[in-house]
């Protein structure tokens, strides 16, 4: 009866109004294609095509018990609810239905998690072991028995094929619904947090999407875990401020006593960062370029653009436009901003030409004085374009955990890909780097490369140092300790590129260390308590 009430309402202009309004820009198109009858021209445009029937939304809601509710009686199927937003599959004819429930604030495709790594079987320890420890802290008894840990990723392919010397035969598996990765990356992930600590309880999760982590960070909390290495990172769908949802769920668990170490990404050939400016012919320039060449992939084309405004408030009607390198258009995304909007925009086109130009574009009379501009494309920009300068994954931001980049060891570099900070709200990161190009079952000798090869040598180190000092729930204790016990490489002192340094720890810490203190900020304290979290409980 609801859905019926609703579907009438809709034929009220201010009621279509309101919907499109709610609606992103390519749910609107969605929900207009449907109406028509053409909805495979959305399909054909996704790089995944959904099931037949609708697609995944994420919704963000003033009152999520209550939208919850709403949904179920509408006949809605709701997947997960975490904070401030309700996850559900919504079939494309329902989609301006949905938009105008009480308490629907926006609703759009949910954040996808990206994997931070890969690569190219007797048993195989990443060399990152010995170059982490100068002393085998296995030889002196400890292997992180007792130690809770948890890799969260996108996927566990070939998890039993690589055998139980690689990865742990008893582990508790939490996977989201049909919406996995065919992947081995969390497999490969696995493999080196157990090369550290093969003593310690695993709980392995898949995610898909930001209310899945967000969900599955507070089943973790409730499980009393210790340490979380998540591989994965959401990439330009929000400011690298802190304050974005996946980063406040992160800072949220660490504030319950999870040790929480992220991936600081591979975006720095990614990314096209620097103030927006009008040029004297009236064009919208980017860090001083009026076009960012970028790669598609064999023709497909996904760019997104973000500004320094805030979501759900921008003013600055910005719009991203895609041409082909014969100057013929390839892409538009031109959702308006007009004070309610997000400063984002995101196309997806398929058959262009190997390189687009990817360029800013406004009406005459938008003042674009004082904005900050992001633009990032997943399969890379052209080395001249790139801006090695504030291109960090979510939840890379973190205030409160560990966001980890990669190093070589072997010839001591940096890698070209190892994203760079500061946060956008000038925050120095990532915190330390860690070994990458190592060697796993899964990935073959010096296969494993990436920011998600790194942040498990973090991972794994802090599960011998819980298991070393019995200090459980102490999340800030073991950062203070990691950043003194680092190595200093790259520029001198702590640096956007390296941060304090190449993680590394010598003698095993006293059980009485104190390695730093501090309790939470008051900010941070806040957090926890907004993300009063609604779990939908999954299997285990």
């Amino acid at each position: 009866m609801l859905a019926l009430l609703v579907s009438a309402a809709l034929a009220a202009p201010a009621d279509l109004d309101l919907a499109e309004a709610r609606l992103s820009g390519r749910l609107r198109s969605a929900a207009s294609l449907a109406e028509r009858g053409a909805i495979d021209v959305f399909r054909d445009a996704m790089r995944e095509p959904p099931p037949l029937d609708g697609v995944q939304v994420s919704i963000e809601t003033s009152d999520a018990p209550a939208l919850r509710a709403a949904l179920d009686a509408a006949g809605i199927e709701v997947e997960a609810a975490a904070g401030d937003r309700v996850q559900a599959f919504v079939p494309y004819g329902r989609l301006r239905e949905v938009a105008l429930l009480p308490g629907v604030r926006r609703m759009r495709e949910p954040w996808l998690a990206q994997s931070k790594g890969g690569g190219a079987a007797p048993k195989r320890v990443t060399e990152g072991y010995a170059a982490t420890l100068l002393t085998d802290w296995q030889a002196a008894g400890l292997d992180g028995t007792g130690v809770r840990v948890a890799i969260v990723d996108v996927g566990f392919d070939r998890l039993d094929a690589v055998g139980d010397t690689e990865v742990p035969a008893a582990r508790t598996t939490d996977f989201t619904r049909g919406r996995l990765e065919a992947t081995t990356h969390g497999t490969a992930v696995t493999e080196v947090v157990y090369d550290f600590a093969p003593g310690a309880t695993f709980y392995l999760a898949t995610i898909a999407t930001e209310v899945d982590l967000a969900e599955v960070l507070m089943w973790l909390v409730e499980d009393d875990v210790d340490v979380v290495n998540a591989s994965v990172g959401f990439d330009n769908v929000a400011h690298a401020d802190g304050d974005s949802y996946v980063t406040r769920a992160v800072d949220a668990a660490v504030d319950e006593g999870l040790i929480y170490v992220a991936a600081a990404g591979n975006e720095n050939d990614k990314y096209r960062v620097g103030a927006l400016a009008r040029e004297p012919g009236g064009g919208v320039t980017l860090a001083g370029a009026g076009a960012t060449h970028v790669w598609t992939a064999g023709g497909y084309a996904q760019v997104s653009l973000r500004w320094s405004e805030p979501f759900g408030e921008a003013a600055t009607d910005l719009d991203l436009a895609l041409y082909n390198e014969d100057g013929t258009p390839c892409g538009l995304s031109a959702d308006p901003q007009g004070g309610t909007g997000d400063p984002y925009e995101i196309v997806y086109a398929n058959g262009c030409s190997d390189l687009v130009s990817a360029v800013v574009e406004a009406a005459d009379g938008v003042d674009v004085t004082g904005l900050e501009g992001y633009l990032y494309a997943p399969w890379s920009i052209e080395e001249a374009d790139w801006t090695n300068t504030e291109n960090l994954t979510l939840p890379g931001d973190t205030r409160r955990g560990l966001s980890v980049g990669a190093w070589h060891t072997g010839d001591d570099t940096l890698p070209y890909y190892s994203s760079r900070g500061p946060t956008n709200d000038g925050r120095a990161k990532p915190d330390l780097v860690a070994p990458t190009g190592v060697s796993t079952a899964t990935y073959g000798s010096g296969g494993f490369e990436g920011s998600s090869a790194a942040a498990p040598h973090v991972a794994g180190l802090a599960a011998l140092w819980v298991d070393a000092t019995g200090s459980r729930n102490a999340p800030e204790r073991f950062v203070q300790w990691a950043r003194l016990g680092a190595r200093d490489v790259g520029a001198p002192g702590l640096d956007l590129a390296t941060g304090a340094g190449l993680a590394r720890a010598d003698a095993l810490p006293s059980a009485h260390c104190t390695c730093g203190t501090g309790a939470a900020s008051g900010a941070a304290a806040a957090v926890g308590s907004a993300l009063a979290i609604v779990v939908m409980r999954r299997r285990k």
